[in-house]
């Protein structure tokens, strides 16, 4: 789920949607607190706005897995690192980071580096780094899934990334990954593959908008309130991805489909 960083009646809907949920690992793709991220690690406003939102679905024993949006970039983006630290509940040691599970491979990137021109000199490092773990990851990789906060492309507002991040993405991460996950435009959508990468959008945690009148066919695209939830079944082919729009609105299953792990390509 991304965008959650705001205090409105549809973050309430999402964070008691997933407090029930059955899942048991939690994902933000970024803009963990509006407008202007955090000054410090000990702003009161992560209290305010993520702590006691969400503190029911932390005590329930659910982690969360951090990665950043352009707005916690107003602020100090280290803040949340050190966050982190001292918070059992929250892994995020690292802007950009793998955390790996039984053959599932997920891998955190840094978008708002590539999509700000002024930002050009942080782009190698992570570059660099990624491509070395993709050569790591391709022998016990079964499903990969590469998290970010920016979409490269949609079928409703923010048609497109900026032709920076769009470049790193068509050349690093699509034809590369199973799946990329973004938040960022904020609707659920299954925007469909790009060379043989499925795009999944979940970006309506907390100021739900922007969705087309109508999906393009083949497509799903809403602005309600909710969460993607993404199970894996183990099979003699591999590892197949189950995943699930959920509203939390009512509970309801919005849209789902499967996909096939290829592994890193």
């Amino acid at each position: 789920v991304g965008d959650t960083g705001e205090i409105t009646e549809p973050q309430a809907k999402v964070a008691k949607a997933l407090e029930i949920s059955t899942c048991k690992d939690i994902w933000l793709a970024g803009d963990i607190i509006y407008p202007d991220g955090l000054s410090s690690a000990e702003d009161p406003q992560f209290k305010e706005k993520f702590l006691t939102p969400f503190s029911l679905v932390i005590q329930s024993g659910k982690r969360f897995f951090f990665t950043l949006g352009n707005h916690d970039y107003k602020g100090d983006p280290e803040s949340y690192i050190e966050i982190a630290k001292n918070n059992k509940s929250i892994y995020f040691p690292k802007n950009y980071f793998v955390y790996k599970e039984n053959g599932l491979c997920f891998v955190a990137l840094d978008t708002t580096v590539f999509d700000k021109i002024y930002m050009f000199y942080k782009r190698n490092e992570q570059i660099n780094w990624l491509e070395e773990q993709k050569r790591d990851l391709k022998k016990d990789c079964k499903l990969s899934i590469a998290v970010a906060h920016h979409p490269l492309f949609s079928s409703g507002d923010r048609k497109k990334g900026s032709p920076q991040l769009a470049a790193f993405l068509n050349e690093y991460v699509f034809g590369s990954f199973d799946i990329y996950i973004a938040g960022h435009n904020h609707v659920l959508a299954d925007e469909g593959e790009r060379d043989g990468t499925l795009q999944l959008i979940s970006g309506s945690g907390s100021l739900p908008g922007g969705s087309p009148e109508k999906a393009p066919r083949d497509k799903f695209n809403v602005e309600i309130p909710g969460y993607l939830a993404l199970g894996v079944d183990k099979r003699e082919s591999g590892l197949i991805a189950n995943y699930k729009f959920i509203s939390a609105e009512d509970g309801s299953i919005l849209w789902s489909k499967i996909k096939k792990g290829k592994g890193i390509r």
